[in-house]
């Protein structure tokens, strides 16, 4: 099992609707689990079809398995991972040692981390494989790219173990419409360069109402629904690609 961490320590870049279509598109072809450690529990609710009887914080507990509810599995999120702060830190090792005590259950494993720096992050970076990481295009959300790495880098440094594959700063939630936005993005292309994912998400309407709905944005009808599918499958093909989930 392959394990994708989904990690922004800022919030409001539409991380979850990332996690959630993954999700979908990978569980269209291997055996996928979803391990929602955000307390606010979007993912959870979008992804309410595919939930398991395990809670995510269960992870960090003790070592758990995840039993299978089909082609996708989703572990709950509940107010009580906000817990996991306030324990000692061998429960980071504890998560990791759950998710390698599924390694023969899933092909891979995808997590929608808190958007903060906590025990639950150090936990998903600890299991992690490859990291992708949303980004919003505003300066807010720039800002915090070389605290993000930092961590990247820390944990396996700490921990003593090989830095997961960074698959890159994926902008989400951009507008082609503002003149702003695409200077920004212009300019972060220039920063960052090989840093940057080759693919940006959209702000659509569409992914929001996918998010009510509880559905991929492909299986809507209408050609912005085509278009914002075609975007977004894209990205996970070069996911599927850069990972090799295909070889194990």
């Amino acid at each position: 099992m392959k394990t994708l961490v989904v990690m922004n320590e800022k919030g409001g870049v539409g991380k979850t609707n990332i996690v959630a279509h993954a999700g979908w598109y990978f569980a269209e072809r291997y055996r996928t689990l979803v391990v929602d450690l955000d307390q606010q529990a979007n993912l959870t609710m979008t992804l309410g079809a595919h939930l398991s009887t395990v809670e995510s914080v269960e992870l960090f507990a003790e070592v758990t398995r995840v039993p299978s509810a089909g082609a996708l599995t989703v572990t709950r999120s509940t107010r009580d991972l906000l817990g996991v702060e306030g324990v000692d830190r061998a429960c980071i090792e504890t998560f990791r040692d759950s998710l390698a005590g599924m390694a023969d259950d899933y092909d891979v494993c995808i997590i929608d981390t808190p958007p903060a720096l906590t025990n639950r992050t150090f936990g998903a970076l600890l299991a992690a494989s490859a990291v992708l990481a949303p980004i919003g295009i505003n300066d807010y959300s720039l800002a915090g790219i070389a605290e993000l790495l930092r961590a990247i880098k820390g944990v396996s440094a700490y921990y003593k173990r090989p830095e997961p594959q960074f698959l890159g700063l994926l902008p989400s939630l951009y507008d082609r419409k503002s003149r702003r936005e695409r200077e920004m993005f212009e300019e972060l292309a220039g920063h960052v360069g090989k840093l940057l994912f080759p693919g940006v998400v959209a702000k659509r309407d569409l992914y929001a109402r996918a998010a009510g709905e509880r559905e991929p944005v492909w299986t809507m009808k209408g050609a912005s629904a085509r278009e914002a599918g075609a975007e977004i499958r894209a990205i996970f093909e070069t996911v599927d690609q850069k990972m090799e989930l295909a070889h194990g």
